[in-house]
């Protein structure tokens, strides 16, 4: 049962825009003809007056910061059932959690997917409630990987997570019933470089290789060029000082930070690569990157849509108790639908 706190919370975001921008000091900003959504707005607002946390261990920062998504979650959709799986790789395996819908073709698609954190914060319950809906409203099997964080496990550990958790998906997804032939790999944020890099490093490899790639605001390059990097250099939750605090936590060395894994945008070759979704927010430092790399495969040839939400923030697929973040959600969700029906031009 939610808390008080969660609740007033949760109430309080679907408040009018006018009583929303009221409480949180003014008019809401505006960059490049976008204004955020008031109720980021207040968020944003909230947490600036609260100071941040950067000087914390990064045990601390995880333990606020799944504080803060448990208060701004959405509810999950029912499905038929979630279970929690053990995948067997590497020594201690990787942990995974499988979303099964309600109604499903048999062999059914499979979405495996990688949550957002900078490759040290973030949990599977940052997206279970997005995960749930994308099973829902697509149809299809979610398999949500709980991949090594750093510093615990530093650069390259999330990728070699991810790439070990696609080998497993392509040797055992049939005892999931899922469709080997299907097989989406999806992120966001991180997780979305680590879906990037996937795609990049399976290309013209054995076996069936991803059908699509959705990359929802992905982090793709490893140092700062693109202009939003600057121009949402204070923006909640993710600014330039997060950006430094998630690079200096990540990498066993300063030197990775030129590492193609970290720069999928600069890879010289982008033919041959599954079909891309890519969705950003228009007050992400992230934004150019998702923009860029979306121009960059469609110069390769690679079939690729590009949305931006202009009024959101990062993270905003783990903040389903806002009501714009929900529509941009359910967006994603039923593009993905869409995807899976019918055959792509």
């Amino acid at each position: 049962m939610p808390s008080l706190q969660t609740t007033i919370t949760r109430l309080m975001v679907r408040l009018p825009g006018g009583i929303l921008q009221r409480l949180a000091g003014g008019a809401p900003p505006v960059t490049g003809g976008r204004t955020l959504d008031p109720a980021l707005q207040l968020i944003a607002a909230n947490a600036a007056r609260k100071g941040g946390a950067l000087t914390d261990s990064p045990g601390t920062v995880r333990e606020s910061t799944n504080r803060g998504m448990k208060m701004l979650s959405g509810a999950p959709r029912p499905l038929a059932a979630v279970e929690r799986l053990l995948l067997d790789v590497g020594e201690e395996g990787v942990p995974a959690r499988l979303y099964r819908p309600r109604a499903v073709a048999s062999p059914a698609p499979l979405l495996l997917f990688f949550h957002q954190g900078g490759f040290v914060i973030g949990t599977l319950d940052w997206c279970d409630a997005f995960c749930s809906l994308l099973a829902d409203e697509a149809g299809c099997l979610v398999l949500s990987v709980d991949y090594r964080l750093a510093p615990e496990h530093p650069f390259p550990a999330a990728t070699e997570d991810a790439l070990s958790a696609w080998r497993w998906v392509q040797e055992h997804g049939a005892r999931l019933g899922a469709d080997p032939a299907r097989v989406v790999v999806g992120g966001e944020s991180a997780g979305g470089n680590l879906a990037a890099v996937l795609c990049q490093e399976v290309r013209g490899g054995p076996g069936n290789g991803p059908l699509l790639q959705l990359l929802i605001y992905p982090w793709l390059e490893g140092s700062p060029r693109a202009p939003s990097r600057k121009i949402h250099a204070e923006s909640w939750p993710l600014g330039a000082a997060m950006m430094d605090w998630f690079i200096k936590h990540a990498l066993a060395s300063p030197d990775h930070q030129d590492h193609a894994w970290l720069n999928p945008l600069h890879a010289p070759d982008l033919a041959g690569l599954p079909p891309a979704l890519i969705f950003t927010a228009g007050f992400d430092p992230l934004c150019d990157e998702g923009s860029d790399y979306a121009v960059r495969l469609r110069a390769a040839g690679v079939v690729s849509s590009y949305r931006c939400f202009d009024s959101l923030s990062h993270s905003f697929t783990a903040l389903g108790a806002v009501p714009a973040c929900q529509r941009a959600q359910l967006e994603i969700a039923r593009t993905l639908a869409r995807e899976l029906d019918g055959p792509r031009s």
